[in-house]
């Protein structure tokens, strides 16, 4: 064999050599990249922290709803409903509260069953009925007065709930302040019940004081007060959700209480404190 044809079979074996050199080094490079990979371990996507907005509490918009209900019906819901029997005939008849504000009761007779029959009695006194023009008059503005004022505590509650959802307020502040407003309700959801319970105990008055009411003139006589009737039970209404709501602000409280005591008894025996 020549030196040429040495050469020529020398080329195919180093071209040879050098691939499989090539392969042999690409292999160990993503070797290497793997072990790499497995050394850093799976990568793992950072999750952001997702933030809970509070729940918007709507016991404020129920209040100035059922405020604002009570304003329109004290309106436009007679006050009272009156129907009687003379040996003149008979008459039944609606009256709003501003019938009775202006004055505009007829017939007489009707004035008469609201007016004292003692002459040298004090003011409000000896009533067959057991109501008074003058209740028929202020307990309907008063009962409005609460209305308007519930109407707007439940404003200025629902906008403190809003600002509680930007502004974060702690627990404590919001356990005292929702305690302060279902207090308040229930204090005027009582009182409320108080200057409209009257007309409901007026029934009892009426069958105890019958035979004087017959002696005016009166066959029969039928009285309801409507709008009374509606105020006490939007009264009830209102108790039974303050006395719900009291129950859950008293439970977050005492819960509260449990862990802030239990803190503090962990911490008494990590130093040994006796107290």
């Amino acid at each position: 064999m020549t030196e040429g044809e040495e050469d020529k079979t020398e080329e195919p074996q180093k071209h040879e050599e050098k691939k499989s050199n090539i392969s042999k080094e690409k292999i160990l490079d993503e070797s290497f990249k793997k072990a790499e990979l497995l050394k850093k371990g799976p990568t793992i996507k950072k999750e952001e922290p997702v933030i809970a907005k509070k729940p918007i509490m709507k016991i404020g918009l129920v209040i100035t709803f059922i405020a604002i209900i009570g304003l329109l019906f004290i309106n436009f819901l007679p006050l009272m409903y009156i129907y009687y029997e003379t040996d003149l005939g008979s008459i039944e008849e609606y009256f709003s509260y501003n019938d009775i504000r202006f004055d505009l009761i007829e017939p007489e007779e009707i004035n008469n069953i609201f007016e004292s029959s003692c002459n040298n009695c004090s003011h409000n006194s000896d009533y067959y009925f057991g109501v008074t023009k003058n209740d028929l008059i202020n307990s309907p503005r008063i009962t409005i007065y609460i209305f308007i004022i519930l109407a707007l505590i439940g404003i200025i509650f629902t906008i403190y709930i809003l600002i509680d959802r930007k502004k974060d307020f702690s627990d404590e502040t919001n356990t005292i302040v929702q305690s302060f407003f279902i207090v308040f309700l229930m204090i005027l959801s009582i009182y409320l019940l108080s200057i409209n319970l009257k007309f409901l105990d007026s029934h009892l008055f009426f069958e105890l004081n019958k035979p004087f009411i017959f002696a005016m003139g009166f066959n029969r006589l039928r009285i309801f007060f409507l709008m009374p009737y509606f105020s006490i039970l939007i009264s009830f209404v209102l108790f039974c959700i303050g006395l719900v709501f009291m129950k859950i602000y008293l439970n977050r409280a005492v819960n509260q209480f449990n862990v802030k005591k239990s803190k503090r008894s962990e911490v008494s025996y990590r130093f040994g404190s006796n107290i």
